[in-house]
C-alpha cells in the first residue's frame, strides 16, 4: 500500500513546483517553515499540512484497491495593504497559483514501490475563501483548505488508457463499453429432463458503446447528424480503438441505436452505439 508521503511526493509537490510560489507541505506533523533571509532578500515559505480524512479498502482477490480522501490545509500571510474592494492582492495570487498548479499536472499517473507499479488517479477541489486570522509568529494571515481525493490500484488498466477515435477525431468520453454479443442458438441436441439448456454462439458481433458530453465540435455534429437522420443510416465510420495493454483495433462502423438527452441547465450528453459495418445486406453463407 502506498503512504500518503509517497502520493504527497507524486502528485502534490509535483503540482506545487509550478505554482511559482514557496510551499512546504507537511504529512500529519512538521515544524512550522519561518521566513529565511538571503542578502538582502526573504524567503517567506507557505505552510501546508497534508492529513487523511477518510479511506476505504477492498480487495480484487488480493489486490487492494485503496480510495484516500485526504485535507490540505495552508496558512498565507496577508500583505499590508487592502485593494479597493477591501480584498488582498496576495490572496488573489495564492488561488491562482494553486489553480495553475494542480492544472498543470495529469489527473492519473503511476508510482513505483518497490516491485509493484501503481496506476493512482486524484481529483481535487481548490480553495475559495479562508479565515483569517492574527496568528504569533505570523502575523495577519489567512487558513485555506481544500480536499484531494486519491484511488489507486496495483498494475491496473486505467480508462485514461483507453483511447478512441471515429472518423480520426478524439472521443471525449464519460464512459465506454467494449461488448462482444453472441447469437445463441439454445437447446442444441439437448436430451435433458428439467428443463435446463444448453447453449452454442452461432455468431458474435463487437459492439461499442459511448456516453459522451455533446460538444460543438467535427464529432458532436457526427453524432448530431445521425440522432437527427440528416446523415445515412449506413453511412461507413473509421473506428480506432487503442486499450490500455498495448493492443490497437481499427474498424469500419455505422451507429446503431443513440440518443441525445438533457435536462434543465445540465449539459447535453450523448448515449452512441457502433456495430460493425456490411456493405451490403447479406442472406445465407
Amino acid at each position: 500500500m502506498l503512504t500518503i508521503e509517497k502520493l504527497k511526493e507524486a502528485y502534490i509537490d509535483e503540482a506545487l513546483k509550478n505554482s511559482g510560489l514557496p510551499f512546504v507541505v507537511f504529512t500529519d506533523a512538521g515544524d512550522f517553515e519561518n521566513a529565511r533571509r538571503s542578502g538582502n532578500s526573504v524567503t517567506e515559505y507557505i505552510n501546508g499540512l497534508l492529513t487523511v480524512s477518510n479511506s476505504s479498502v477492498e480487495y480484487a482477490g488480493e489486490q487492494e484497491i485503496v480510495g484516500i480522501s485526504t485535507e490540505l490545509g495552508f496558512l498565507f500571510r496577508l500583505d499590508d495593504d487592502e485593494d479597493a474592494g477591501g480584498g488582498f492582492r496576495s490572496a488573489k495570487e495564492l488561488r491562482d497559483a494553486l489553480q495553475r498548479a494542480f492544472a498543470s499536472v495529469p489527473p492519473r499517473f503511476n508510482v513505483t514501490d518497490g516491485e509493484k507499479t501503481y496506476t493512482v488517479v486524484a481529483a481535487y477541489s481548490l480553495p475559495e475563501t479562508g479565515t483569517r486570522l492574527q496568528r504569533p509568529a505570523l502575523g495577519d494571515s489567512l487558513s485555506y483548505s481544500c480536499t484531494i481525493y486519491f484511488a489507486y490500484l496495483a498494475n491496473a488498466i486505467n480508462a485514461t488508457d483507453v483511447k478512441i477515435t471515429i472518423d480520426g477525431e478524439d472521443v471525449n468520453f464519460l464512459a465506454f463499453g467494449l461488448t462482444r454479443r453472441p447469437v445463441i442458438v439454445a437447446n442444441l441436441f439437448s436430451n435433458n429432463v428439467n428443463g435446463e439448456a444448453t447453449g452454442y454462439a452461432e455468431s458474435t458481433a463487437f459492439v461499442l458503446d459511448l456516453t459522451m458530453p455533446a460538444f460543438v465540435s467535427v464529432m458532436g455534429g457526427i453524432v448530431a447528424d445521425y440522432v437527427m437522420g440528416i446523415s445515412d443510416a449506413n453511412k461507413p465510420h473509421a473506428v480506432k480503438i487503442a486499450y490500455g495493454t498495448g493492443k490497437t483495433m481499427t474498424r469500419t462502423m455505422i451507429f446503431g441505436e443513440s440518443s441525445s438527452n438533457g435536462q434543465g441547465l445540465e449539459n447535453v450528453r450523448c448515449t452512441v452505439s457502433l456495430v460493425p459495418y456490411s456493405p451490403a445486406a447479406t442472406i445465407g453463407g
